[in-house]
This record gives structure tokens, sequence and C-alpha cells, in this order.
């Protein structure tokens, strides 16, 4: 019997050269616009200023990154490109799964953009709208286990996304169809303790380049791992559960009909409460403003406080998922944007009181696209409105125009007159479909060198203790040396594979292969805490060896470490060729030592990675543990 990968690949094989459905091609172009839209958005935040010189240490490529004048290697313009579609969490949302899938695949096209650039807009808006549905499609076949139980589905299953887009474009056929999607769907990464920085946004980012290198191995003749969905350590198994409905894969209803658009840069569950806000604020001023409120209530979904809680943000990542913040920004605000979500507005201390005042009635029966607002003055006014179905849900989708304004307020800030390029770009029938599409991003902008802030002390807990013995720790044997120049994560990649091919263990292959550092123990020990082999945390493993070898300092090593742990979740297929091994250990070395990098140059990460309520530990360790020293 086959696999539900070979079904899924063999489905999308014999309906490719098929037309889709006129409602089909139109919302794959909305969700293009919209991803494109995003992206060029957030081209000046200070996080993409952090991207785009962390990634130069590995070389100039040629690629066009939207929206920015640097010029990268294809995958890494992949990497930026879906980090930038994500990063002010104003993409599209399919509700069901809360899956964002246009970040994803739009990288995909990215990262393909020499080898597709002039192809017909038709045939790329079917691999997008096939890479947008197969990831939808895995969503619903492990939910809501497998969102329910921490994991960040977005990076989980987008792999699996870019791994179809890319796939068809590159011409793949069934059988090597079924590959990339195998290798993909291994490479899903992302779990939700990193939300509220910027690992959240890597997840689609770095799912991206997981979906097309699957689909460039696939392509190269290189074997597949075997059933990673549903086989013994496969995805089912590992992260939903065992939960799992065959028929989501292959039916014949379009998930992607159901993807939404965003009218708020922030988590999906804060909308109505946003709405309900703004929809105050009016009679709100004309009974004293802001500052007379003394109380205000929410009535809400259980999801809202246990995903968008926090009530004190720090700044505007942290504050997209405070609901709090929401409506202390829907009071203040004429509107909410992405203004509202600037660091100064969120450290304010207008803001900081009224967030102070909010409480949550969470109630099951409330739906998610709902929400009703209390307010109550200090003259003893009671502002009230209540939300049945919040703005760009099912019930009130976006529409064209609200979506054109949506997307000149992100593009024509930085390219003047970029949104109406933009649609016009992503409307044309013919060939040049990509080239279009970027020259419609540009001309790009440069961003000043990223500053790297320091994190606070370091606490006792586990994750930090182990960042303190990796700052503290030195390199063994003889590492590979890195010639000056060059990209260090090919160079690790190449010798990983190579020793792996020449026998050699694949945990001390890629420890080698990353610098050399002194840290076998260190991942022997978090293997047994997960009972399973080690070999399962090789991009652990290379990071960590990546970060000794760096001499990088603990609060850099910290958030390394979470860039490494969000990468890991143990899935893995049953094939066990020298090939598939060696390709394993090559990927992991290069993703270890990027971690390395991104982490020396501020990128940021969860404070406890390994041990916050939806990080790794926390959702797969069978072994509990409570000395740090034993990790260490």
């Amino acid at each position: 019997m086959s696999s539900p990968l070979d079904q899924l690949a063999r489905l999308i094989s014999a309906r490719r050269e098929q037309p889709l459905p006129a409602e089909v091609t139109e919302a794959a172009r909305r969700t293009l616009y919209n991803a494109l839209a995003t992206t060029v958005g957030a081209a000046r935040e200070p996080a993409m200023d952090v991207v785009t010189a962390a990634l130069a240490e590995f070389g100039e490529g040629k690629a066009v990154l939207p929206g920015r004048a640097e010029r990268m290697h294809p995958l890494d313009a992949a990497l930026a490109t879906g980090i930038a579609a994500h990063l002010d969490d104003y993409d599209d949302t399919h509700l069901a799964t809360v899956i964002h899938p246009g970040a994803v695949c739009v990288a995909a096209l990215v990262g393909l953009q020499d080898e597709i650039a002039e192809r017909d807009g038709a045939e790329v808006l079917a691999a997008f709208a096939w890479g947008v549905e197969a990831q939808l499609r895995l969503g619903v076949s492990v939910s809501p286990e497998h969102y329910d139980a921490g994991w960040h589905i977005t990076g989980t299953c987008g792999a699996a996304g870019a791994a179809v887009t890319a796939g068809l474009l590159l011409g793949l056929d069934s059988d090597r169809l079924r590959i990339a999607l195998e290798w993909a769907v291994e490479g899903g990464l992302g779990n939700r303790e990193g939300f509220g920085s910027m690992t959240k946004p890597f997840h689609p980012g770095k799912a991206a380049v997981r979906g097309l290198r699957a689909a460039l191995d696939a392509a190269a003749g290189r074997p597949g791992p075997g059933d990673t969905l549903t086989g013994p350590d496969g995805f089912v198994a590992r992260l939903a559960g065992g939960k799992f409905d065959a028929a989501a894969l292959t039916g014949e209803r379009w998930e992607l009909l159901d993807n939404t658009f965003k009218p708020y840069p922030c988590g999906i569950v804060t909308h109505p409460a946003i709405e309900a806000a703004e929809a105050v604020r009016a009679p709100l001023v004309e009974h004293g403003g802001p500052e007379a409120v003394t109380t205000i209530r929410l009535v809400c979904h259980p999801l809202v406080p246990e995903l968008t809680g926090r009530v004190q943000p720090s700044d505007g990542l942290q504050a997209r998922f405070s609901t709090a913040h929401g409506i202390a920004a829907g009071l203040l605000l004429p509107r909410v944007d992405l203004a509202g979500y600037a660091t100064e507005v969120v450290v304010s201390p207008e803001a900081r009181r009224l967030r102070s005042l909010v409480e949550f009635e969470a109630t099951p029966s409330c739906a998610r696209d709902a929400a009703r607002l209390v307010v109550t003055l200090a003259d003893g006014t009671v502002l009230e409105h209540s939300v049945v179905h919040a703005r760009g849900s099912l019930a009130r989708p976006l529409t064209d125009a609200e979506l054109r304004a949506k997307a000149e307020g992100l593009v024509d800030r930085i390219v003047p007159g970029g949104a109406a390029a933009l649609d016009a770009a992503s409307r044309h029938e013919g060939p040049g479909y990509v080239r279009g599409l970027l020259a419609a991003c540009g001309p790009g902008f440069r961003g000043a060198p990223s500053v790297v802030s320091e994190a606070e002390p370091l606490d006792g807990s586990e994750d930090h203790a182990l960042a303190r013995f990796l700052a503290s720790s030195t390199v063994d044997g003889s590492p590979v040396q890195a010639a000056p120049g060059g990209d260090d994560r090919e160079r690790a990649a190449a010798a990983a594979g190579a020793l792996v091919e020449a026998g050699n263990d694949p945990v001390s292959a890629v420890i080698t292969a990353a610098g050399g550092g002194a840290v076998a123990e260190a991942v022997s020990r978090m293997a047994s805490r997960l009972d399973i082999p080690a070999d399962r945390l090789l991009t652990l493993a290379a990071a960590l060896s990546a970060v000794v070898a760096r001499g990088l300092p603990s609060s850099a090593a910290l958030r390394a470490l979470g860039l490494a742990a969000t990468q890991t979740t143990t899935v893995t297929g049953p094939a066990a060729q020298a090939e598939v091994s060696s390709v394993r250990a090559a990927h992991a070395a290069a993703d270890g030592v990027e971690a390395a990098v991104l982490g020396a140059n501020g990128f940021t990460a969860p404070d406890h990675p390994l041990t916050g309520r939806r990080a790794l530990l926390s959702l797969l360790a069978v072994h509990p543990e409570s000395h740090p020293e034993d990790i260490s």
C-alpha cells in the first residue's frame, strides 16, 4: 500500500496539467499579492537589518530580495523573504488550522527566481496554489491536536508547501515529488515558544529553505528518507499524538478557498478585540478620552488569553501577542495598523496603563472571531461593543478594495506607487511573471548595520546553564579549518557529508564539520532526556559546536541555542541508506552554522528555548530533569 505522501504526490502530479478552477486561481493570486505586500512592507524593520547583515557573512549572491537592495544566494533570499512576509504578523491565515501559507510559498518563488523568471503566469500561479494547498491539507490532517500541543503549524507544515511549489516548477515526476515531500515533512520546524521574537517569522523562512532543498535534492536523484509522515518516528507519531485524517490529504475540497487576510498586524485571535476597541474609541473621546477609563473587560474565546495573554510586552514583536495591547491601541489611536505596534507606542505610559486594566473573561461558547468589550469610565459610564464576526474572517472577508488599501499602506511607503504595480504584475498572464513581480517590489532599501543588543543577565535555568557552558567551552580535536571568504555553511555541509560517507557517526561528523566544539556529551544527555538516538539532534549538535568554535558570549549562545532548538522536532524517516544519512548530516551542519551566525548578529530567540512552556524539552522530553548541570 502506498504511503499518504505518495498518494498526495500522485494526486498533484495527475492534476498539474489541468487548469485551476477560476476561483482557485483568484484565491492564489490574492494570497501571492498579500504575501508580497507584507514582505515589502517589512523591508525596513530592524529584524531585516539583522537578517541581511548575518547572511552577508556567507557571501553576496545575485538573487533579488523584495524591498531590499542586497543581493543574496538564492536560498538566503528565500529565507529572508519568508521572514519578512511573516514578520509583522500581517499576512494571511487559514482559520481552520491557523497556518499562514503565503509566506512560505512566495519565499519558494523568490528562491527559484533565476530558474523561473520567464515562466508563464498561469504555470507559476498553479505551482503556488498547489504549494499552499499541500501545506493546508497536511495541517487539516493533524488538526487541532498538532497545534494545540505547542507546535507552530506554519513552520512544521510549511516546508511541504515549498517542496510542492518548487517541485512542480522543477518538473519533478510523482516519484520524485514524493521524495521531496518526505524530506520536507522531516524538515518541518517550529514550536510556539518563539512567539514574540524574531524566531516566529524565522519558521516560514526556514521552512521555505528546507522545502526548496528537498525539491532540489529530489531533482538531483538523491533517495528519500521514507515515510516521514505516518512512519514509526514520523510527524503523526512525534508531533500530533497519533491524530491523522488521511482523507484530508487527497479530497476534492480546496482549502485555499478558505484562506483569509488580516486587517491588523497581530495574532488573529486579537482581531475581534481590536475591532471592538476601535468602535468604542469615538464615544470614549466624548467622555474624557482614554485617561477616563477605569476598567476594561473582554469576553472572548479561551484561546485569546492562552495565545495572546501577555499584558506588558516590551516591544512591537511581543505586542503582537498581547490582546491587551491591541485593545489599548484601539482606544488610543484612530486606526490600528503598523503604527499601533511601534515600540514607542508599546512602551508609552498610556498604553501600559490601559493594558493593566484589561481583564479576560474566557468563554468557551464565544466564537474565535467574536468578542464583547466592556469599558467603564470614571464617571460611571459604561461603553460596550460586540463583534459577532471580526473583519477579515470567513464571514466578513476583506474585499478587493480593502486588500488593495492594505497593500498601499504597506508597499507605497517603501516603493511609491508599488502597490498598484504589484497588483498589475500579479494579474499578468504571460511569460516573465516572476520577473515582473520582483520588479514591482523595487528599487530596494538598504538598512543600517544591525546593532547587537545583549540580553538580560542569565538565570539559573537549564537553558541558561547550557548557554554559559557553551561560552566557556573549548574546541575539541581537530576541527575542519575554514578558509577565508566563502560560505562556511557549504564547507561544513561538504565536510559532514564526506565524514558520514567515510563511515563516521553522524553526530561526531556534524560536530567536527561545524567547528569541533566539545559538545558531544551535552548532545548525548539531551538525547537521553528525549529518549531518542543522538543522531536525531544533528542540527542542535552542529549549532552547539559552531557556537563554541566561534567563541560566542553566553547571550549569543542562548540565541543560537533557541534557533537550533526550534528546528528540532525529532521527526525522521525509516530509510537507513548511507546516502540518506549523508544528506541529513550535510544539511544539519549547514543549519547549525547558520544558527550560530544569526545568534551572533542579534537575531532574537525565546528566553527559554528548552524549558519554556512550548519549548523543546517541554514538548518532547520523556525523562524529567531538575539539574542544569546534567545537560551542560
